[in-house]
């Protein structure tokens, strides 16, 4: 794959159904983990590769975006693990949940400080304008309704470190989702900027469509088939 379709080592890509009952029909469980799968022969990626798959679909202007690892790869044949529960549980028990405004995939590092002046460092996960998702170390003591401020760790070129604050809306299974405060243009600003950078990037992700010979009946062709 292309370094342009990589998001540091991650691959980005982009899988377009015709609607979430098309998405579920691709998802299995095994040993408690969800498989995605899916044919493209244009994708070479190595079982263990990184991957961040942002999913769209014709019939819902919703979108999803989750982290996975390659856990199988076979003539142009792909099973994804994802390790996202919440994810999993959106999709086969009830319909995704609706958000405002488009979510991209990010993987940056920030800096959290809790309103008592204590320090983490946490994983941006996925952002919007309106807020975001985290992960990877959250403090046990962070609850529903904490304001916290956050901070880049690193910058790139046109951001700022600062973020600003935002308020926890959600936690589970070791991830939160956030909402940012953007009463004063300065800190929308700083999540605009850091929006674009991500949008830009996923510009040049890896498109597969799912073919429409796929999921006619009850089942998706198989690995064998010309499809799934």
């Amino acid at each position: 794959m292309p370094a342009e379709r990589r998001l540091g080592k991650t691959a980005l890509l982009r899988l377009s159904f015709a609607s979430v009952e098309q998405l579920r029909a691709h998802l299995r469980f095994e040993d408690k983990a969800t498989l995605l799968f899916f044919r493209d022969a244009e994708l070479d990626l190595a079982a263990g590769t990184t991957a961040m798959i942002e999913m769209v679909f014709d019939n819902s202007e919703q979108t999803r975006v989750v982290r996975a690892s390659v856990a199988r790869s076979s003539g142009g044949v792909l099973w994804l693990a994802v390790p996202d529960a919440r994810f999993a549980r959106e999709v086969t028990e009830r319909a995704l949940v609706g958000r405002r405004g488009r979510r991209l995939g990010v993987d940056r590092l920030l800096r959290l400080e809790r309103e008592s002046g204590a320090e983490s460092m946490v994983t941006l996960l996925d952002i919007s304008l309106a807020g975001g998702r985290i992960g990877g170390g959250l403090p046990p003591q962070l609850s529903v309704g904490d304001r916290v401020a956050l901070e880049l760790a690193s910058i790139e070129v046109g951001e700022t470190p600062g973020i600003g604050t935002a308020r926890v809306a959600w936690i589970d299974a070791g991830e939160a989702g956030i909402l940012f405060e953007r009463t004063e243009p300065a800190r929308r600003a700083a999540v605009a900027k850091l929006f674009e950078a991500c949008e830009f990037r996923w510009r040049s992700a890896h498109e597969i469509r799912h073919p429409d010979t796929c999921c006619r009946g009850a089942e998706p062709l198989r690995a064998t088939s010309s499809c799934c």
